[in-house]
């Protein structure tokens, strides 16, 4: 006899080994003795003397609900799996109604392993057991139709066909479910479906029948059988719970699977999503510019159809950016001003909320659109509105920097906010740096806050204990650089002369390389010293003051921060001159940092939210770097 083994949770196929193995592990849980199987039935005696004397409250606690079932005799499992079955079960006088551990009764054994006669035999002498179900609410038939064994399937279908074949397990899957997924090239689906084409339309816990299911994965000669059945000509609106074929097919990304069932049944073309969407809706969402094509000659209606939530499919499109699918869809419907959604909003104020700034680019830049651009939804929003709200700088930009909207700066919406109330009103307690971005793209261009607005541009944590952090940490920086610059003066490069008449001047003084470190050294630390100073005058409680004081000493920060990389530079070069390819390179390195550094002082130091016209054209390109480092798309 085999070692005994913890029972395991079964796979999908039931394995009569393990079947086996947990069985033998809970008898002998049960007996709690060394029982072998020539006593089992004078052990089993004493367990229902043992049990009778308990009360039968007691014993449900401790057995549980599922132990008034009868666990299968071994002999009789084994006698599932072959083809001598009824002459075992008869001389033995075995409980036909007993289960393995796993709930299987005889007959889901037989149908596990595949044996049609043993199949045929239990079914015809014990027909309660084709419908009985195990702890998984699996039936013979779902066994079966798992594994794929063809022959078992028919021989069951032909018993019990309509209420068999309807029964769901715990996962809501009826037998053909479990064909579909399981063994998709089964010819036990041909049986299935041939015997109740209704079930094609039973929806499991997902919500998926096995019309979807089959459409899903692409199986084409599945769908074929299943559409060539008279039950198709049903309603399949309700059938179909929002779960349409053509949809599944369509997200797969199978055009070959879509084409056919529209050439089976072109009405499918019609059906819609759980979320009320078209098959036009789904191809524009996913950009299928060759599908949106294919569908648009098939029915050109379909452009101007709405889903649920008002929306067309063109509104979908912008949602995701997708412009060719908007030229396209546009062709068969060239107003795009007149297809606004639940909310009013046309396909601009759609962009400009999901942040999609190649398809505002294309709105803005196409004449026949302009009447767009200024327009409200429901909520009195404008494109700059939703834009401004949702913290997109790159379309903030677009949009400022357009003559058509740079007049409407004042407009409000129906809470009375301006652009630039929305985003003080939106933005939080500290201000992420798309949000920082936002409203210095707002700023530059002029825009201005409702003349009734009650938003407040300090909202959330105190403005002057956050500019009390910043500024003590420009404090420190520039300290350190002051008392740096400060050392370097007195340990010049090389060393001092010894002696006279030029005792205590430096060697190198004569050398253009040591002037360039001395003059960028001293620039360096009275720079800082500045900084210093400046601050200082910061931290007098002023508000205005500490911001006056930001300003001139960010400038002198970075003119601090350079001289002291040009320093650097010159000293090394200068004590390394004699040795050409070592200078040469540090002197490559040293540039190639100093040009990064600088272009990063200056994105920092730029004053892009200056509303002054020469300063916000010398900024532009600045600012979009400044997005794209900061990957505000």
């Amino acid at each position: 006899m085999a070692k005994e083994q913890d029972i395991q949770r079964p796979v999908q196929q039931n394995d009569p080994i393990e079947e086996e193995e947990s069985w033998r592990r809970i008898r002998g849980t049960k007996r709690g003795c060394a029982a072998t199987w020539n006593t089992k039935i004078e052990v089993e005696r004493q367990i229902r003397s043992v049990d009778s004397a308990i009360p039968t409250n007691q014993k449900d606690i401790e057995s549980g609900e599922h132990e008034t079932d009868k666990y299968m005799d071994l002999e009789l499992y084994r006698a599932a799996t072959r083809n001598d079955f009824i002459s075992v079960l008869k001389p033995a006088s075995m409980e036909i109604d007993s289960v393995s551990p796993l709930g299987n009764s005889v007959l889901h054994v037989a149908a596990s392993s595949g044996n049609e006669k043993n199949v045929r035999d239990i079914a015809y002498e014990f027909p309660s057991l084709v419908t009985k179900q195990n702890s998984k609410g699996d039936t013979a038939l779902h066994i079966a139709a798992r594994a794929g064994h063809a022959l078992v399937v028919e021989a069951l279908v032909g018993l019990q066909r309509d209420r068999l074949l309807r029964l769901m397990n715990n996962e809501g899957n009826t037998a053909l479910h479990e064909a579909l997924i399981n063994c998709p090239k089964s010819v036990a689906i041909d049986h299935l479906i041939q015997a109740d084409s209704e079930v094609i339309y039973y929806p499991n816990k997902e919500e998926k029948s096995p019309l979807y299911l089959a459409a899903e994965a692409g199986y084409v000669d599945c769908l074929k059988k299943m559409l060539e059945n008279e039950a198709v000509n049903g309603n399949i609106y309700e059938r179909l719970r929002g779960k349409s074929p053509v949809h599944a097919a369509l997200m797969g990304k199978k055009k070959g699977v879509l084409d056919m069932i529209l050439e089976k049944e072109p009405r499918f073309i019609h059906l819609r999503d759980e979320k009320g969407g078209t098959l036009h809706h789904l191809a524009a969402y996913m950009g299928y510019l060759e599908v949106v094509r294919y569908l648009l000659e098939r029915h050109n209606l379909g452009a101007i159809e709405r889903d649920k939530k008002g929306s067309f499919p063109v509104h979908l499109a912008s949602s995701e950016g997708h412009v060719d699918v908007i030229k396209k869809l546009l062709e068969y419907f060239p107003y795009p001003w007149e297809l606004l959604n639940n909310n009013h909003q046309n396909i601009l104020h759609v962009a400009a909320e999901s942040g999609k700034h190649d398809v505002v680019s294309y709105i803005l830049k196409t004449r026949r659109f302009e009447k767009m651009i200024n327009e409200k939804d429901k909520d009195g929003n404008t494109p700059l509105h939703l834009a401004t709200m949702n913290f997109h700088p790159n379309i903030v930009l677009d949009l400022t920097w357009d003559k058509r909207v740079e007049k409407k700066f004042g407009v409000i919406n129906n809470e009375g906010l301006t652009a630039l109330d929305a985003a003080l009103y939106k933005m939080e307690e500290t201000p992420s740096f798309q949000q920082q971005l936002t409203w210095a793209a707002l700023k530059s261009a002029g825009a201005s806050q409702g003349p009734a607005s009650k938003v407040s541009n300090g909202k959330g944590k105190n403005p002057q204990a956050k500019m009390d952090d910043y500024v003590n940490t420009l404090l420190l920086v520039s300290t350190l650089i002051a008392t740096v610059t400060f050392a370097a003066g007195f340990t010049m490069p090389g060393r001092y002369n010894d002696s006279d008449p030029d005792q205590g001047m430096a060697i190198m003084l004569k050398r253009r390389l040591f002037h360039r470190f001395v003059f960028c050294d001293t620039i360096a630390m009275y720079s800082s010293i500045v900084v210093v100073l400046t601050l200082i005058w910061g931290q007098l409680r002023d508000l205005k003051l500490l911001h006056t004081a930001h300003r001139i000493a960010l400038p002198f920060l970075g003119i601090a921060l350079t001289s002291m990389s040009l320093a650097f530079m010159a000293g090394v070069c200068l004590v390394v001159g004699k040795l050409s390819w070592l200078f040469t390179t540090i002197l490559i390195m040293s540039l190639v940092f100093v040009v990064a550094f600088l272009l990063l002082l200056f994105l920092l130091w730029s004053p892009v939210e200056s509303p002054h016209c020469i300063l916000r054209y010398i900024t532009y390109y600045p600012f979009r770097l400044l997005i794209y480092v900061g990957q505000c798309k």
